[in-house]
């Protein structure tokens, strides 16, 4: 059952991805050229798109509970394989480690193949798209007998919801450009202090995949944004505002700073005056001000929350040019040495000292590699490849390396790939 649901997803997707490349005279699909002048397919029957999303959301699990975004969706825009579909859950179940090794690459295939789907839909028939979109978050506020839950309420998911939750892993899939985006927005505005906790922590999870998304496939309409310093529209300040109120211990912290780095980088005078090159002029401007300069103080503490969030501001800022005047590229080359040196610190022997994940010291790695290359890349690698670094830091260098390697544009690396080199090639010789 589980390959003929992949055989039939797997058909249907590649059909879209000819169509859409037909549709622009391109030879590739639609994943492989993400640009802001691509044009949408010619859309689909009402009918036929609200039928398909019934049936994709159908496919999938909701997010566990306490799910938050891992480290490596910095660099990666795949899921976990572990979040398994419920068709190969079912066809899987309790048949030991082999099969559920089968079980995590067939789901990691399924939602491949349904992200190129819902692009589709949702860049050919946005209306509908949307439409359903809405409907789903308003399946999420609670009803008149739901108005004070118990905790054992709050935690409870029903079908209901669970069906919801899902559609929100739908939609991070979402084809939208920055007006797209803004409509999003303004119903995640309107609509986040209805959720009960375990629901805004979903949507803000998909809400700042959704943004993340946005940035590299319309990079030029975000560099637009900043460089004319206007706000995108659909209220990502309210939202900010609302997030901000609603964490209370370190687990929502983990689920909603995603987010709220996210919005930031809508909001181009929060960076000028982060920066100094403008006065605070409201209380709403403070906080989010406030809420930078927080996560470089927990930076120095090697907070992994705050790595993530200006990992994150690192990676966006490569698609401004180095001589770029807009605040968030400034404010960018500001905070790569505090991201440095918290996370390539060398400690004495003995020193008990807290210790980033793998992946996040590869993300910090490209990340400062592709905003500077320069300047700084010779002399991180350097520090990382020296002989008594710790292997973690020799990883996140070979790893950076293929990283670089997959891009289109790798002749750009050939800086770092000649630097890694001669240390890597002395792994592979035959003592």
């Amino acid at each position: 059952m589980l390959l003929s649901v992949r055989f039939l997803l797997s058909l249907t997707a590649d059909c879209c991805s000819a169509h859409w490349c037909s549709a622009n005279s391109l030879h590739e699909a639609p994943e492989a050229d993400r640009s802001d002048n691509k044009a949408p397919p010619s859309p689909l029957d009402d009918v036929l798109v609200s039928r398909f999303l019934d049936v994709l959301r159908h496919l999938l699990d909701p997010p566990p509970d306490g799910f938050t975004l891992p480290t490596r969706m910095i660099l990666e825009d795949a899921m976990p394989r572990d979040l398994n579909s419920k068709t190969a859950s079912m066809a899987f179940a309790a048949q030991g480690p082999k099969k559920f090794d089968q079980l995590a690459t067939e789901s990691a295939r399924l939602e491949t193949d349904i992200r190129v789907i819902v692009e589709y839909l949702t860049a050919s028939s946005w209306p509908c798209a949307f439409e359903y979109f809405r409907k789903a978050l308003y399946m999420l506020r609670p009803t008149a007998s739901q108005s004070q839950p118990s905790q054992a309420q709050t935690l409870a998911v029903s079908d209901e919801d669970a069906l919801a939750l899902v559609f929100l892993r739908l939609l991070s899939f979402f084809w939208v450009n920055g007006q797209k985006l803004g409509l999003v927005l303004q119903e995640v505005c309107s609509n986040f202090l209805h959720f009960r906790k375990p629901f805004q922590n979903n949507v803000s999870i998909v809400t700042s995949l959704l943004i993340t998304r946005w940035i590299d496939r319309f990079p030029q309409e975000f560099v637009e944004l900043h460089n004319r310093r206007k706000r995108l529209d659909g209220g990502a300040d309210t939202i900010f505002d609302m997030t901000q109120a609603a964490i209370d211990n370190g687990r929502r912290k983990a689920a909603l700073y995603p987010l709220q780095i996210a919005l930031l980088f809508l909001i181009p005078d929060v960076f000028e005056v982060a920066s100094n090159l403008r006065q605070v002029k409201s209380s709403s401007m403070s906080k989010k001000v406030g809420f930078l300069d927080a996560l470089r103080k927990s930076l120095r503490n090697r907070n992994e929350h705050a790595c993530y969030c200006l990992v994150s501001l690192l990676r966006v800022a490569r698609h401004f040019h180095a001589e770029s005047d807009a605040a968030l590229a400034s404010y960018a080359m500001d905070v790569q040495d505090e991201v440095r040196d918290a996370v390539f610190r060398r400690f004495p022997a003995g020193v008990d000292a807290p210790v980033f994940e793998q992946d996040m010291m590869t993300a910090a790695f490209v990340s400062i590699a592709q905003l500077n290359l320069d300047s700084s890349v010779d002399s991180l690698i350097q520090t990382c490849l020296a002989p008594s670094a710790p292997l973690s830091f020799k990883k996140a260098v070979v790893q950076g390396c293929y990283y670089f390697a997959k891009q289109d544009d790798l002749t750009r690396y050939e800086q770092v790939f000649a630097a890694a080199g001669p240390f890597m090639r002395r792994q592979l010789e035959v003592s």
